[in-house]
């Protein structure tokens, strides 16, 4: 489908936006372009009037027309009007306001149109986001090592998932080291490896890694990711170097699911690996799992959660299943509708969430992003205390973050301003920028 956008003001990527969510898959034109559906967007200045502040002119518009398109075509849209990456910076900024969380829900549910549960989720968050950045000091660092043994079926993520030769890979953490060296050495208060699968790198270059990273005396994250390439060499090679917290990310924990998504352990592989890791000493694991799998249910759901409650990791990390417009999955998608099941991602969302409130651990961050299933979210759960700073600081942009690697991004904040610079995504492109023969 082609829809044609008419406006009298400058706001057309925010009705773009907002029409993506009743037409995901459409292309949008201008112009004298022929379309097969025509958005007329205008604004009455007289509405801007008495607007309570988080009404903004772009609100409004925005909020016009989710209100037409609502009545006019409907459509499952959970967050309502809301339609950027982090919900709950809205909801904070009305707390330090001074309005109370009741308001606050009440203005998510009343004025955006977001569901009961999410407003009450999106509240919480926020509330804990808070309490978390009294405790965040510093700039936080993050390290891209976009390396993986194998693509999952739903990722376009950067990674360099063909074999590397050893030749490569040195090159790659020369390259890492050299940008880490032109990096302040001081005011570092967390540090987040991530990618790809930190723990793909063989032994010997992770510890050179390891060696060249600012002193740090605070949250030190690696993503051990995959549980295949979990070892215990590696493992006490982090420890060795002040790594205090981990992830080990399993998505499911059943084997027919993870044999489908192009993973190569099994739930026993797993649950091996973190009791491994507890054995070596950690005491802050994190561990990832999808809502939206293919062919997964609610019952499918409630054994992953099963298997974790007994594990008692200190995070877990709900995501939903968001397909990537370059992935496999993407290409089968249009003709396998159960991806998509709504009722069924809803149910298992829910599943997810009482599991974890249920093992004491609270909701604490919480972020969005393109191509979700059914419009839902991402959210991560914390034992009160064990929360993720790092977490906190990048998504609810309250510190500078160094990225250092292919594809990572410095986000740079001072006061209300926020600057970004982007390292190229190609590994390759990466090194040849960093180190020219």
């Amino acid at each position: 489908m082609k829809i044609k956008i008419i406006a009298n003001h400058k706001y057309i990527d925010e009705i773009q936006t907002i029409a993506q969510l009743f037409f995901p898959h459409a292309r949008f034109c201008y112009g004298d372009e022929a379309a097969d559906y025509t958005i007329v967007s205008n604004i009455d200045e007289k509405s801007l009037m008495d607007q309570p502040f988080y009404l903004t002119k772009k609100r409004l518009v925005m909020l016009n027309l989710f209100h037409e398109l609502k009545e006019s075509i409907g459509a499952f849209t959970p967050w309502g009007a809301l339609t950027g990456v982090r919900p709950t910076k809205m909801v904070r900024e009305w707390m330090a306001a001074d309005y109370t969380h009741t308001q606050a829900k009440e203005i998510l549910q009343n004025t955006f149109h977001v569901q009961e549960d999410r407003a009450q989720l999106a509240v919480d968050v926020a509330h804990a986001e808070n309490q978390v950045a009294e405790r965040i000091h510093g700039n936080g660092l993050y390290v891209s090592i976009p390396f993986c043994p194998s693509r999952c079926v739903y990722c376009s993520f950067n990674t360099a998932h063909k074999p590397w030769s050893i030749e490569l890979q040195t090159r790659y953490v020369n390259a890492l080291i050299s940008e880490c060296r032109e990096l302040p050495q001081e005011n570092i208060s967390s540090i987040y490896i991530g990618g790809g699968t930190p723990t793909a790198l063989a032994d010997h270059l992770l510890e050179q890694l390891l060696e060249a990273l600012p002193p740090i005396n605070g949250e030190f994250t690696v993503e051990a990711g995959r549980p295949d390439t979990i070892t215990r060499s590696n493992l006490r090679l982090m420890k060795k170097y002040g790594v205090n917290r981990i992830s080990i990310n399993p998505q499911t924990l059943n084997n027919k699911t993870l044999k489908a998504i192009g993973r190569n352990h099994t739930s026993t592989d797993f649950i091996r690996v973190f009791k491994l890791a507890r054995r070596q000493g950690f005491t802050c694991i994190n561990t990832d799992i999808i809502a939206g799998l293919p062919g997964e249910n609610e019952k499918d759901m409630v054994n992953t959660m099963e298997f974790l409650s007994a594990l008692s990791p200190e995070n877990i990390t709900i995501h939903t299943l968001a397909i990537k417009r370059a992935s496999k999955l993407n290409e089968e998608r249009m003709e396998q509708a159960h991806y998509h099941d709504k009722a069924i991602i809803a149910a298992q969302l829910k599943i997810a969430h009482e599991s974890c409130v249920a093992q004491g651990l609270v909701p604490y961050y919480l972020y969005r992003q393109k191509n979700m299933a059914a419009l839902f979210e991402n959210t991560g759960y914390s034992l009160p205390g064990q929360e993720c700073q790092y977490n906190v600081g990048m998504m609810a942009e309250l510190q500078t973050i160094h990225g250092i690697g292919a594809g990572a991004v410095s986000k740079y904040v001072v006061g209300a301003k926020i600057t970004r610079a982007f390292n190229p995504k190609d590994p390759e492109i990466y090194i040849e920028r960093r180190n020219p023969q």
